[in-house]
């Protein structure tokens, strides 16, 4: 119950009025202020805003203002009321209410009570305030509470990986294969089965599809002479040679009139001789236990059949790119502890010069030799290869793992000189 500074409402009838408030009768206890009829206005106590309109309700003496607030809150501003006032102000969520004096002001009671304008009042929260003259009730229905709309969380902005994102990642760890990342990292593609499909951007995403698509051209499995089959992915560096230096000179001449043809025809140059280096492979890489017919079949590869297409030369006997970055040499490049009278460079020329298609092949043998052990050269034998101290050791046991090291990007470089080289010669 709230009490003010008594104020006289002048000698006017008054009757007490009857209040409905959502179609439940408000009882005031016997000898409190009742709602009353004032000239032809209904005032109700504070105390019925406060306890049947769920509202908060705040007396200021000092500036004589009803404050009014609405879902439990106080703390809005109140308009300021300078000097001394002699009428009441009600406010309502910060908001002073402008009533006209035909519609009733604020007063206090004899009883001390304040009393306001109900339907002003009313009206200003929401109400619908209706008169029944004939039983003197005020009936006022309150609207329903408009439900606060559900926090909207902030959407994701991670693109969610769906199924088929996850079954991406599952075939490509299938192929046991380097990827090259598009922040130029790499990693092999098993390692894709530990990893959270949404860690990956859209984009990357949508560059292992391109990868898959390419994989895909290529057989998981060969099959090699006699019949045994095995993964394209297993297919290592280190171990014997399985095609002969003879499977390896038939497969040349059956090559020969094609790149012939195309040599002259389609790329209007003159063809190259194709030196015969089959003994030399596979008796090299014998000595360093590296498969010298697969070394031979990358040879191939790298020199488009010894026809030099690229940036090295016939005369360097250089026929695995060794140190043609895409930059002519200057020369002073570091031999890195290779032998100076078996190796040098020299400025303009693209890549390593060697001084005998032996040393080529030697060397050649050996990077490979570095990628696929960490064990040292072989015993007698010398450093030939300028980039081999450069490898990181034993990291690319297969040639499959030779995807984004030795060629980069490299997605199908293993798988292509397995099935488009060696293959071809393991059928002769």
């Amino acid at each position: 119950m709230l009490f003010f500074s008594p104020v006289t409402a002048g000698a006017a009838i008054t009757h007490e009025a009857k209040i409905v408030i959502n179609n439940a009768p408000v009882v005031i206890p016997g000898g409190d202020q009742p709602a009353i009829i004032l000239n032809g206005r209904t005032y109700v106590p504070l105390r019925v805003i406060s306890e049947h309109l769920g509202t908060q309700v705040q007396w200021l003496p000092e500036t004589k203002q009803v404050v009014i607030a609405t879902a439990n809150n106080l703390t809005l501003t109140v308009p300021e009321r300078p000097g001394k006032q002699k009428d009441v102000q009600i406010v309502i969520d910060g908001k002073a209410l402008q009533v006209s004096p035909q519609l009733g002001q604020t007063f206090i009671t004899a009883m001390n009570r304040t009393v306001v304008p109900f339907r002003v009042v009313g009206e200003a929260l929401g109400c619908e305030v209706s008169w029944q003259q004939s039983s003197r009730t005020v009936e006022i229905k309150t609207k329903p509470a408009t439900p606060e709309p559900p926090v909207q969380q902030p959407a994701d902005s991670t693109p969610q990986p769906s199924p088929a994102d996850i079954a991406l990642l599952q075939e490509l760890a299938g192929y046991k294969t380097n990827l090259r990342l598009m922040d130029k990292t790499f990693i092999n593609s098993e390692e894709l089965l530990k990893m959270d499909p949404a860690s990956f951007s859209a984009e990357q995403r949508q560059l292992f599809k391109q990868y898959r698509d390419q994989l895909s051209k290529y057989d998981a499995k060969i099959k090699l002479p006699g019949g045994t089959v095995i993964n394209t992915a297993d297919v290592t560096i280190m171990g014997p040679s399985v095609a002969t230096a003879d499977q390896l000179r038939a497969w040349i001449a059956a090559e020969t009139p094609r790149i012939r043809a195309k040599m002259e025809q389609k790329l209007k140059r003159e063809f190259i001789p194709i030196p015969d280096l089959a003994e030399l492979y596979i008796k090299i890489g014998a000595e360093y236990g590296v498969r010298g017919d697969l070394a031979f079949a990358q040879a191939a590869k790298e020199t488009h059949y010894w026809q030099f297409t690229g940036d090295v030369q016939p005369w360097q006997n250089n026929f695995c790119g060794l140190w043609a970055t895409g930059s002519p040499c200057t020369g002073q490049e570091s031999l890195n502890g290779a032998d100076p009278t078996q190796v040098r460079f020299e400025p303009g020329v693209h890549g390593a010069i060697f001084v005998t298609p032996e040393a080529g092949v030697e060397a050649h043998i050996q990077h490979l030799y570095a990628y696929a052990t960490k064990d040292p050269l072989p015993p007698g034998k010398v450093l030939v290869d300028p980039r081999y101290t450069m490898v990181r050791r034993g990291t690319a046991p297969t040639w499959q793992q030779l995807n984004a090291r030795w060629a980069v990007p490299g997605t199908t470089y293993g798988q292509s000189i397995i099935h488009d080289y060696w293959k071809a010669a393991l059928a002769k």
